[in-house]
């Protein structure tokens, strides 16, 4: 486990850790494509609860998360019997890594037992409830470190500048694991919540109050909130990728686009021009990373393509962005900045005089 532990935080190997082998790039393409097959299955099972579908724990759209499960486990158990040798430790013959991935997906395997009990014993969850259940918590929280196979295996052995069909199960990973996490935080989604369509308005006369007695100020709120909190998200995922390599063309554009097509699919494409939006701040974050701007610049400006994207959007099909210039202009400014920030603690700063 310590071996597995090194592995999974980026410590090179030594001894016969460094003589196991390796799994190979189909085979952490595969294991992605499985996480595509459950992270489908789970924004199914989002929603069907934004849509009032029967409620139970065998649904079909469980069917489509669970179903990708099972599979993600038989191929990962059959990769790390496929090198087993008679008389030797099944810990020194699997792959490099595969040990940590097997742990989780035998958690997640333990979560959906507990979830199928939990549901027996209290109900199906609703609304908030469903994202803060502990037994799906752990099903994120396993989930996640499943996912991470191939970002942690090319943290290893990638190099700085791979090309874009060896960097291709890294972009996914890395894609649905934001994904996983935005929509544990759904509640504030802008992608699902058509935040710049809610409509403001104050009775005329009627002084500013506190957003705790004025409903259409707390809407706002909610709208900004999870603007913000939805770029820091993002950010985090483009930080991660950015510390290690330069990103082949397509990543970001891969990593925007498929968060917001999932967020957007929970809503019966309501919003379908937002699709756009995520386009635009992936083709803009891909185009600042071919012109080698550190990662600051990257983040804050992919976000800030984003979020003005968006408004833009919602101004052209509703005719109007509903906020103020003033809060509309200042959300965009402060996720960038946000974003900007977080950018900035992986880009090198220069130490002394000398060196700016």
């Amino acid at each position: 486990m310590i071996r597995e532990a090194q592995t999974s935080l980026g410590v090179e190997p030594v001894g016969p850790a460094a003589q196991r082998p390796v799994l190979s790039r189909l085979d952490h393409m595969l294991g992605a494509l499985f996480g595509l097959w459950m992270i489908v299955g789970l924004f199914l099972d989002g929603w069907a609860h934004d849509n009032q579908k029967p409620e139970s724990f065998f649904t079909p759209w469980h069917g489509v998360l669970y179903s990708g499960f099972a599979a993600a486990a038989a191929f990962a158990l059959d990769r790390a019997l496929r090198d087993r040798e008679p008389g030797r430790p099944m810990r020194e013959t699997m792959p490099r890594g595969h040990g940590l991935t097997l742990v989780a997906l035998a958690v997640f395997g333990v979560a959906a037992t507990g979830d199928l009990a939990w549901h027996e014993l209290f109900g199906i969850e609703v609304g908030l409830e469903a994202l803060l259940s502990p037994t799906h918590l752990l099903l994120m929280a396993s989930g996640l470190v499943a996912l991470s196979a191939p970002v942690r295996a090319a943290w290893l052995d990638l190099d700085e500048e791979p090309s874009s069909r060896e960097f291709l199960p890294v972009a996914l990973a890395v894609a649905l694991e934001t994904a996983l996490v935005a929509f544990f935080l759904s509640f504030f989604s802008p992608f699902s919540n058509n935040a710049a369509g809610t409509a403001f308005s104050r009775r005329q006369g009627q002084e500013h109050s506190h957003p705790s007695s004025d409903v259409h100020e707390l809407q706002q709120l909610v709208g900004v909130g999870s603007i913000l909190l939805m770029s820091v998200v993002i950010a985090g995922a483009v930080a991660l990728l950015l510390r290690r390599w330069r990103t082949p063309a397509g990543t970001l554009s891969l990593l925007f686009g498929l968060l917001v097509v999932l967020f957007t699919g929970t809503d019966d494409f309501a919003q379908p021009l937002v699709l756009l939006a995520g386009l635009a701040a992936g083709v803009a974050g891909d185009a600042l990373v071919r012109w080698r701007a550190p990662a600051a610049y990257v983040s804050a400006g992919s976000i800030a393509v984003l979020w003005l994207s968006y408004f833009a959007l919602y101004a052209i099909d509703e005719g109007s962005v509903s906020w103020s210039a003033e809060v509309w202009a200042g959300t965009a400014f402060l996720s960038a900045l946000l974003a900007g920030g977080i950018g900035l603690l992986v880009t090198p700063l220069p130490r002394t005089a000398t060196e700016r």
